[in-house]
């Protein structure tokens, strides 16, 4: 059986090749010469679980924004008013910054430790006056 010319695209080429650079060996920083085992990936039952409390959080912002458009504007004194809009603008923000601040303060934590505190800013961080309808 002769070797078709397609299959040359599928083989390595070998030390005959004349594209073949010989690569330095590395070792690995214990000195030992061997190579250290890739670390687990994120399983994906947990991805799953960090795209379904980024979705809720992000159906969080827009109840948030939801809330703040229709919140009445009866307050008197230019100081009030600049509190009560930088209020406003940290609840509307607090969802996002929740999530990506979880994943940044405790990079190297477990996984549950990382899933409960989602859990805790998705009660705490809830558009209470948009579900209550304030």
């Amino acid at each position: 059986m002769t070797a078709l010319p397609d299959d040359d695209a599928l083989s390595w080429g070998g030390s005959t090749d004349p594209t073949h650079v010989e690569s330095p060996v590395v070792e690995s920083p214990d000195g030992d010469g061997q190579t250290n085992a890739a670390e687990p990936g994120t399983s994906s039952g947990l991805l799953v679980a960090y795209g379904a409390f980024g979705l809720v959080f992000i159906v969080y912002l827009v109840g948030w924004l939801i809330a703040i458009q229709s919140a009445p504007a009866g307050l008197s004194g230019s100081l009030a008013v600049v509190m009560d809009r930088i209020g406003q603008f940290l609840a509307f923000l607090s969802p996002a910054l929740w999530f990506f601040g979880v994943f940044l303060l405790a990079p190297e934590s477990r996984a549950r430790t990382r899933i409960v505190w989602l859990a805790v800013g998705v009660v705490i961080l809830a558009p209470w006056p948009f579900i209550l309808g304030y």
